[in-house]
């Protein structure tokens, strides 16, 4: 019996210890980036997103986390020449070949899902005969993070959609990015957005403690599978708007939720409900992830598919790696323990990330 209660409790702080470092968002890249560009005339307008703690690596603003907000966009300001002078280097666009010389012409703060992002406003004059389009992007990636990725969409008169600056792919060239292209990237930023979401991870961990046979787990995903797609396409192209600070904590309240269900199975009648229930939220948090243009077009609308294939993906990794365990655990009598342990432990973490989300 002390064995069974030691080895319990061994693995709820293991569960615990390895958790209760991650932020209230789950996701551990927090340099993702965003950007907005649009071709007016003889001007390039580019709307730049950047993490605004990770900027404060390379310039110093001289504020700490939790700051308000009012200090973050002063600190932003007053370095807004060391901005200018950073990403003259490192966010550059060429016409023909030639290096357009642009400009800042404003800075504010923007609060994403728990982060805050230095929005930048940048300028570029273009030639009014419409000459050949590239972009430059190598932010963060030589000297801060090489992790990091600015999803861009671009308008440009006749040429529009999305694209992805990574270390790998850091050159855009206006109307001569593939259609193949722009599928693959998607997909790896879907399988990447699931597999540093670690609050996503649990649910899917949870919902899969739940099923004895592998049907079980097949329709479960799948009904999670269409209520998330929903709701990440229509707020990925923001047909439908929910605040982040409504839906994040109630993404945590559901892994808690679904840890106790399968435990004490008080809801199992309406499992599937209340699996599409949470899978529409969720949706909405995968959604994070893209910021695409309001108009709904057929590259817009590849873009999330694609991004969908590869939260699929990083879910079918998951189920195909701790299913096969969990059956095999199940001949021993100390399975129940150990599943019991972890599920305490999921459920520990589900109510940590709620209240940190909740009060944030």
């Amino acid at each position: 019996m002390k064995k069974i209660v030691a080895g319990f409790a061994a693995l709820i702080s293991f569960i615990t210890l390895t958790l209760l470092p991650i932020n209230a968002s789950a996701h551990t890249d927090n340099s993702e980036g965003y950007s907005k560009i649009k071709m007016e005339r003889d001007k390039l307008h580019v709307e730049l997103h950047l993490d605004f703690f990770e900027l404060g690596r390379l310039i110093d603003f001289s504020v700490r986390p939790g700051a308000e907000e009012d200090l973050l966009t002063s600190a932003l300001a007053k370095q807004r020449g060391a901005v200018a002078e950073y990403l003259d280097s490192h966010f550059e666009v060429f016409t023909d070949g030639a290096k357009a010389r642009g400009s800042v012409i404003s800075t504010d703060i923007e609060n994403r899902v728990g982060r805050d992002y230095a929005k930048i406003g940048l300028e570029f004059p273009i030639p009014t005969d419409k000459s050949a389009i590239q972009i430059k992007y190598s932010v963060f990636f030589d000297d801060n993070d090489s992790m990091h990725r600015n999803i861009m969409t671009y308008d440009l008169e006749n040429k529009n959609g999305q694209f992805i600056f990574n270390s790998e792919d850091r050159e855009f060239n206006a109307g001569k990015e593939s259609l193949a292209g722009q599928f693959f990237r998607f997909v790896q930023l879907g399988f990447h957005h699931i597999m540093i979401g670690y609050d996503h991870i649990l649910f899917v961990i949870a919902l899969v403690f739940g099923a004895r046979r592998i049907t079980d787990v097949l329709k479960v995903i799948s009904v999670f599978t269409l209520a998330h797609s929903i709701t990440l396409g229509l707020t990925a192209l923001k047909l439908v708007q929910f605040p982040a600070d409504i839906i994040e904590p109630l993404i945590a309240l559901s892994i808690a939720f679904v840890a106790v269900e399968n435990y004490f199975g008080f809801s199992s009648k309406y499992r599937f409900a209340v699996v599409f229930g949470f899978g529409l939220i969720h949706g909405v948090g995968f959604a994070g992830a893209l910021q695409l243009s309001n108009d709904v077009t057929w590259r817009s609308i590849m873009s999330i598919f694609s991004f969908n294939v590869g939260v699929e993906a990083g879910q079918a990794l998951i189920i195909l790696i701790l299913f096969p365990f969990l059956v095999y655990i199940r001949k021993f009598q100390w399975s129940n323990v150990v599943q019991a342990a972890a599920t305490a432990g999921i459920f520990g973490m589900g109510l940590i990330w709620y209240f940190e989300r909740f009060f944030a």
